[in-house]
């Protein structure tokens, strides 16, 4: 029996007990991150987890939240967890994605990997080689409630995370506020090369900040509550990604992008 078909036998083995369990509350970021999720609770997650669901035996309710909501209710208990996040000490203290024997994340099983962007004001004299952020005034605008600025901090940046969009930082950069911003989504590549606020007054660095597997965080208590259930559903995420539904669905997302 081949490693896939085991993996579905035993999710499914799983499923009659899911359907006895109350349903699994998650929230997700309420700013657009096309193609991933959207306010309105469409996206290639939300699509993903629906079919992880189906798969299990299991119900999911989605909730659109500010981000940093949605990490406080989830370290709160009034969510069970949130989609999309990237791991860090922090969320570590509240949450868990999914893991490997030796304690670090299992990227194999995120939802999905997503790259930060580096925009730079033109004529500011900063600029990001892939290696090193020459940012004369140390500010830079990221996104409220993203790892990405505890990165940035880290690396000795100054940052405005006051950003709720990436519409809002890249108007931080446009109007002076910072002359770098780094980014998070699709959307803002999207601005930069066709909004005329943007066009020709920002530019987007050649290679992006970072690169990171991005996960469905369960809170701690949720898991420790039937661990069990919890590794079936993260253990179901990469057989449906792998599925010929689910490739075509992203592969026609990206193109649309």
């Amino acid at each position: 029996m081949r490693l896939g078909t085991l993996t579905v036998t035993i999710l499914c083995g799983l499923t009659q007990a899911a359907a006895l369990a109350a349903p699994l509350h998650f929230c997700y970021e309420d700013a657009p991150q096309a193609p991933w999720t959207m306010p309105d609770g469409t996206g290639l997650n939300i699509e993903l987890l629906k079919r992880v669901a189906r798969l299990t035996g299991e119900e999911f309710i989605y909730h659109p939240r500010p981000w940093k909501r949605c990490q406080e209710e989830t370290r709160t208990g009034h969510m069970d967890g949130m989609i999309g996040g990237a791991d860090s000490p922090d969320r570590r203290n509240y949450s868990l994605p999914p893991l490997n024997p030796d304690g670090t994340a299992n990227a194999d099983k995120a939802l999905y990997h997503d790259h930060a962007s580096v925009y730079i004001r033109t004529g500011s004299g900063a600029s990001w080689d892939g290696r090193d952020l020459i940012n004369p005034r140390g500010v830079v605008a990221a996104q409220r409630g993203y790892y990405v600025a505890d990165i940035l901090q880290q690396r000795g940046q100054r940052v405005l995370d006051t950003v709720k969009s990436v519409e809002d930082g890249l108007r931080m950069v446009a109007a002076g506020m910072a002359d770098v911003a780094v980014l998070q989504g699709r959307a803002a590549e999207d601005l930069v090369h066709n909004d005329p606020r943007f066009r020709d007054r920002i530019d987007l660095a050649k290679t992006p900040y970072v690169t990171l597997p991005l996960y469905l965080h369960i809170s701690r208590k949720v898991y420790e509550r039937d661990p069990k259930r919890i590794e079936a559903i993260w253990s179901a995420i990469p057989v449906v990604r792998a599925t010929p539904e689910f490739r075509k669905m992203e592969a026609e997302a990206r193109r649309e992008d």
